[in-house]
């Protein structure tokens, strides 16, 4: 069958990814989604590339140690889990406002 003639039932997310920022201060503080000033102040600077909740991508910039790099990573990956639920939330709700999307859905309606 072809795509748009299978009944969905949820927002495919398969193929899609993000990424995640964040810059370390000299204090230690994580800022996440840093500006360009943020950045060049930071001590050290890691992105993260997600595909779902698995990294297929990671450049990390400045002196730090495996044990912060493991705590980043695992506090951006709980990001990118957050990220994924609003992409999710945010998508769902422009498709329930879309007429062709709700007649793929219930295609008995009399929307047509």
């Amino acid at each position: 069958k072809q795509w748009y003639q299978r009944r969905v039932r949820a927002v495919p997310m398969k193929g899609m990814f993000g990424a995640v920022a964040c810059v370390q201060t000299e204090d230690g503080t994580l800022q996440w989604d840093p500006t360009t000033d943020e950045e060049a102040g930071g001590q050290c600077s890691y992105l993260f590339v997600y595909s779902g909740q698995d990294m297929i991508y990671s450049h990390c910039t400045g002196q730090f140690s495996v044990d912060q790099y493991m705590l980043v990573l695992q506090k951006g990956r709980q990001v990118a889990v957050d990220l994924w639920a609003f992409f999710r939330e945010a998508f769902e709700k422009l498709l329930k406002k879309d007429v062709k999307f709700q007649m793929l859905l219930n295609p008995k309606s009399k929307l047509r």
